[in-house]
């Protein structure tokens, strides 16, 4: 393997020094670097190779998403531009990070509840920001060494002020996390629900510990579970969850965004009502999930081999 340094053209060299590698992808990669004019160390995010025009696009679009979102809960970028014939992005870096399953795997109920309330409120910060994450998964909800959720990577971001990258039919984003209106590359309906179907799936899957359509074989299959089926109750797989968790978790991740919460702040507003020992607004409504299987199967069977499944990896 390449030493971590030769990563980067004379350019980038003359203002980081790179003191590690954190991750490599197949176009990309993450480096440890410290500015050489001073200040705290940066994740150095940049591309290898120039890739096509949508993906480089993309790229150049998530420094200039991620520098209008300054909040507590979402991991800053430092700076962004072009070196040597390349874009980058300098974030900043988010020491002892892990995946929030990860880091909430041993923790009380509360307190896992508590991560991804923090982790809504910020996207619901994006959401009231015309930002719509797109792949919100464990990977991308960070918790810090000192436990704080994190948002991270909006690589796949859309927002509302900036000229469309994906055609309507292309789906984007981790299948296991995709909202119904993502699978189906229904971009016109992709909004903050989206998100907030995802953060109702990571709910589910600190709760259960196994994501909400687990046993799916094929992308067929979940394709059309996401589409038509229920996932398990989730206190058929966690008998010890209260019953105003699943609730949540089923108003979040229902089939139709209307039926959703509007953002993930009203999420998170629930889910505080929740750790504050108040009635939740999702049992008060009582809403079930629906299962339209006729129709929803032969679109997912439509689907299930087009879908474009994304490998999502750190710098790609």
């Amino acid at each position: 393997m390449a030493a971590p340094g030769s990563a980067i053209g004379p350019e980038l060299a003359r203002r980081y020094e790179v003191q590690g590698e954190l991750g490599r992808g197949g176009i990309g990669v993450v480096l440890r670097a410290r500015p050489r004019g001073g200040g705290p160390e940066v994740a150095l995010k940049l591309l290898l190779v120039r890739p096509d025009g949508t993906r480089l696009a993309r790229f150049r679009r998530e420094g200039e998403v991620t520098a209008k979102l300054v909040h507590p809960g979402i991991v800053r970028i430092h700076d962004a531009g072009d070196a040597d014939g390349l874009p980058y992005l300098a974030y900043e870096l988010v020491e002892g990070a892990r995946p929030l399953d990860q880091a909430a795997a041993d923790l009380p109920v509360a307190a896992q509840v508590a991560l991804v309330r923090d982790a809504a409120r910020a996207l619901g910060f994006a959401h009231a920001r015309g930002v719509v994450h797109r792949d919100v998964k464990p990977e991308n909800l960070l918790v810090d060494a000192d436990g704080r959720a994190r948002v991270a990577d909006f690589g796949l971001a859309m927002a509302e002020d900036q000229e469309r990258l994906t055609v309507s039919g292309a789906a984007l984003g981790t299948p296991a996390f995709m909202a119904p209106e993502q699978v189906r590359g229904d971009r016109a309906a992709i909004g903050p629900p989206a998100d907030v179907w995802a953060l109702g799936a990571v709910l589910y899957r600190v709760l259960a510990g196994t994501e909400p359509f687990a046993g799916c074989s094929s992308v067929q299959e979940l394709v059309g579970a996401i589409l038509t089926a229920d996932p398990p109750p989730l206190r058929s797989l966690a008998p010890g969850a209260p019953r105003a968790l699943e609730a949540v978790v089923r108003k979040a991740m229902a089939k139709d965004p209307a039926d959703r919460y509007p953002d993930a702040e009203a999420l998170a507003r629930d889910l505080e009502r929740f750790l504050a020992g108040e009635r939740v607004e999702a049992a008060a409504r009582g809403r079930a999930w629906p299962a339209a299987l006729a129709a929803g199967l032969l679109l997912a069977a439509t689907l299930g081999g087009a879908i474009a499944l994304r490998a999502r990896q750190a710098a790609a």
